[in-house]
């Protein structure tokens, strides 16, 4: 495979699951070359792991992000000996605001006649 840098976005999703939805669009956007033999699939899952198990350590275990919050992974990458090479990544984390959450339900309710 080339050293083109590759993009992919998980597109919001629960801290529970990005990672299961990480691993489904690298291998979306690499099927055709894991097809063609280009790409090891075990070799390139193996090294999602890897991508995966660094962005539990900063979410989970070093951020405490609960895991009903939702997050965006932006990740740009190489494939190098059938294996992801990580270039750059975003990862926003988007967690419920309690505040706003209880005065944005108040003030909908008081727009739709509705008593809580």
């Amino acid at each position: 495979m080339s050293t083109d840098v590759l993009e992919v976005r998980t597109g919001p999703v629960r801290v529970s699951g990005y990672a299961l939805k990480l691993r489904r669009v690298i291998n979306g956007v690499l099927r055709d070359e894991v097809k063609a033999g280009k790409v090891d699939s075990k070799a390139l899952n193996d090294s999602i792991t890897e991508v995966n198990r660094a962005i539990y350590r900063v979410l989970a275990e070093k951020y405490k992000v609960p895991k009903q919050a939702v997050t965006n992974i932006n990740l740009k990458f190489r494939v190098e000996d059938s294996k992801v090479i990580p270039v750059d990544i975003e990862v926003e984390v988007f967690d419920k605001d309690e505040i706003l959450s209880k005065n944005a339900t108040e003030d909908v309710r008081k727009e739709l006649g509705v008593e809580g």
